[in-house]
Formats: C-alpha cells, sequence, structure tokens
C-alpha cells in the first residue's frame, strides 16, 4: 500500500524555514501589495485627472466636435515619464520595504530565537542560562516566564540530588548498624542481650518511619489521603499530643507551654492526622530548641478559621530560607539536621495534610530569636436546628 508523501514532504520544507524567513516574506508580501495597489490607484487617477482636464480645456476655448472647419487643437499631452515615475517610485518602495521587513522580523525573531538556545542548554542539563529578555511584550512575558520556569528546574534538581543523598544517608546509617549488629551476633561476638535487641529494634523503627513517611507523602501529594472527618475538641487534642511529647522535652530540658482561648468551637478534622500535624511541628521545635528553652502550642480563632501556632526559642530560620521551609527533604542547616535525625519530611506531610483539610500553613521566624509555624482549620458553618454544633 502506497502512501502519499506530498503533505509530508510540504510540511518538511515549511519546518526548515526559520520564524525571520516567514516573517520577512510575510511583511514583504504585504508591503509589495500595497506597493503595486497604491502604484496603479496613482496612475489610473492622474489619467483620469489628465482627461478631466482636457475637457475644461476645450470648453474654456469654446471648441466642440459640431464646430466645421475648425482645427480641434490637441490635448495636453501625457508626462512622457509618468509610467517611468510609477516604476521608479515602485522600485524604491520595494527597497525601503525589503530593509525595514528585514529589520522588523529581526527584531522579533531575536529574542525567540535565544529562547530557542537557552531551551536547547537546559535540555542537556544547563540549568544556569537564562533567556535574554527583549522585543515587546508579549515576548518579554515569555522571557519571564522561560527564566521563572528555568528556576524552578533548577531548584527541582537541586532537591532531586539533595532527596538522593538524603535517602542514601538515612538508609545507610541503621542499615550498617543492623548489619553489623547482626553479624556480631552470628559470628557469637556479642551477646543477645536487652541493649542490643532494642538497638536493632530501634535501627529497624527509623527504617520503618522513613518508608513510612516517604509513602504518606506520595499519598499527600497525589491527593488519595483518606480523611476520616468529625468533630474534634481543639483543646483536648492539644493536651494529647503534648502530653505523649512530654517525656521528651522533659528528658531535653525544655518546657512546653500549651494556650487556648475559652469556648473554641470544635472543627471537622480527621483526629489522628491533626494529631499528626502537630505532632510533627512540636517534634521539630523540641529537636532544635536548646536547653532550657521553651515551646508554645496555642489555638485561637480568627476569622472563622482557627489558627494553631507551635513557637519555640530555637537559633531561628534565615529569611531566604523560609519559603522553602515546607519543601521535601529542605534543610536550612544540613548537618545539624543529621545530628538531630530525621529525613525533613516531616513539614511536607504536615503541610499536605492542613491543605487537605482547607486549611493553609506558614512559617515565622527571626534568626536568635526563635521560629513560629502556624495553620488554619475552618470552623463549619453550622446550619440552624444542626444537632451537630460545633460548640
Amino acid at each position: 500500500m502506497k502512501r502519499s508523501t506530498g503533505s509530508v514532504t510540504g510540511s518538511g520544507w515549511r519546518r526548515k524555514i526559520s520564524l525571520r524567513t516567514k516573517l520577512f516574506l510575510v511583511i514583504l508580501f504585504v508591503a509589495l501589495v500595497c506597493v503595486v495597489t497604491s502604484a496603479l490607484l496613482s496612475k489610473a487617477l492622474t489619467e483620469r485627472q489628465i482627461e478631466k482636464s482636457a475637457k475644461e480645456y476645450e470648453e474654456e476655448l469654446g471648441l466642440t466636435s459640431s464646430s466645421p472647419g475648425l482645427p480641434t487643437p490637441p490635448l495636453p499631452p501625457k508626462p512622457r515619464y509618468m509610467t517611468l515615475s510609477f516604476v521608479l517610485a515602485g522600485l524604491l518602495g520595494l527597497v525601503l520595504a525589503l530593509v525595514l521587513s528585514y529589520t522588523i522580523a529581526g527584531r522579533i525573531s531575536r529574542p525567540l530565537t535565544g529562547l530557542t538556545s537557552a531551551a536547547r542548554k537546559i535540555t542537556s542539563g544547563d540549568y544556569g542560562e537564562k533567556a535574554l529578555i527583549g522585543g515587546g511584550r508579549e515576548v518579554k512575558e515569555l522571557g519571564e516566564a522561560f527564566n521563572t520556569l528555568t528556576e524552578e528546574l533548577e531548584r527541582n534538581e537541586e532537591l532531586r540530588k539533595n532527596m538522593v543523598t538524603d535517602i542514601a544517608h538515612e538508609l545507610r546509617n541503621p542499615l550498617t548498624t543492623l548489619r553489623g549488629n547482626l553479624e556480631l551476633l552470628e559470628d557469637h561476638k556479642i551477646e543477645s542481650d536487652d541493649e542490643t535487641v532494642g538497638s536493632l529494634i530501634k535501627d529497624a523503627e527509623l527504617l520503618t518511619r522513613l518508608v513510612d513517611d516517604l509513602r504518606q507523602l506520595s499519598l499527600v501529594e497525589a491527593g488519595q489521603l483518606e480523611l476520616e472527618m468529625g468533630l474534634i475538641d481543639i483543646a483536648d487534642t492539644l493536651s494529647r499530643v503534648c502530653q505523649r511529647l512530654g517525656h521528651e522535652a522533659t528528658s531535653a530540658g525544655i518546657s512546653i507551654f500549651v494556650e487556648t482561648e475559652p469556648m473554641l468551637p470544635r472543627v471537622s478534622a480527621d483526629r489522628t492526622r491533626i494529631e499528626q500535624v502537630l505532632g510533627n511541628l512540636v517534634g521539630n521545635s523540641l529537636k532544635h530548641t536548646p536547653e532550657g528553652g521553651t515551646v508554645r502550642v496555642a489555638a485561637a480563632l480568627r476569622d472563622g478559621d482557627i489558627v494553631f501556632s507551635v513557637e519555640d526559642t530555637g537559633p531561628g530560620i534565615e529569611r531566604e530560607e523560609l519559603p522553602y521551609v515546607f519543601e521535601r527533604f529542605h534543610r536550612a542547616d544540613r548537618s545539624r539536621s543529621r545530628e538531630t535525625g530525621g529525613a525533613g519530611l516531616g513539614l511536607t506531610i504536615a503541610r499536605g495534610l492542613v491543605e487537605a483539610h482547607g486549611g493553609r500553613i506558614w512559617a515565622e521566624s527571626e534568626v536568635g530569636r526563635g521560629t513560629s509555624i502556624f495553620f488554619t482549620l475552618p470552623v463549619p458553618v453550622v446550619e440552624p436546628g444542626d444537632a451537630h454544633h460545633p460548640y
């Protein structure tokens, strides 16, 4: 069965022509049509004007075709070089059209050529390449959007590299310890006592937590996390979380304070997930608060939302790091974070869980003054006669 190649060939040569050439030909064609049309119209109008002038000339002399015996004077001659003048004018207009068309096409296509070159370099992995922003408003907007996309790609690539490094680090330490202890047990070089078994269990728990965090993060980001919604009491939820982490705080010499406004309405939420969010935030604050410091957990009603806050007296976060604290595997101080444990997923998971409840989360910090993490949960709207009143 034969296939027609005419359309493929036609589209092929059209693709080979550059944008600048296409623009040049289009502008030139339009200019040429304008020049030719103007020349023809000018020629026709000039000839008509000459004929009109000739008739007026005859009338002024009082001569008509009915006057016998009198010679009819010749009509005023048409300019000898009229046609040549139109040709020269057309050629001059064509030359100007050529120059202007080529210049305009170049100015339009130059920024796009730069974008193409930058895109090819980015494809090869050079994310530092930026497009030169020039041309008209639309082209400038395209260039700015392209550069923004490039910066985001560069950051995502950096996050990807860090993620691989972090996962390898988080897995290597407990795996190395597990393997070492198991080999020692196999060689009967250590006793299978409570301390050894406890160490093995701890390493296994670290691996399990990392795998669970990665799985949960994937569900959150894919929007596939199921929530078991119900009305929850704010004060009770805060107390449960802080009580669970109280031993860790006491061991580290850190004080935890809980503050709630009286008569806070209940919110519709998944109790387990909200306790997980608060646990991640409080646990993160405990890891970064020095001995003798404090962690303050509070909740208040503001503009129809319950605003939760977790404030610590830790070292704080640099201003330029704040926009990224909820990114996965992000660590403001990588070496210090490894000492305190964790893979940098807690805040990312917290953000996903809060947003799944229709809330928002953000961070405020000042170096040397501590860090505050806030998140909101909407208070449900109560219809008249609703038995499930939030208060």
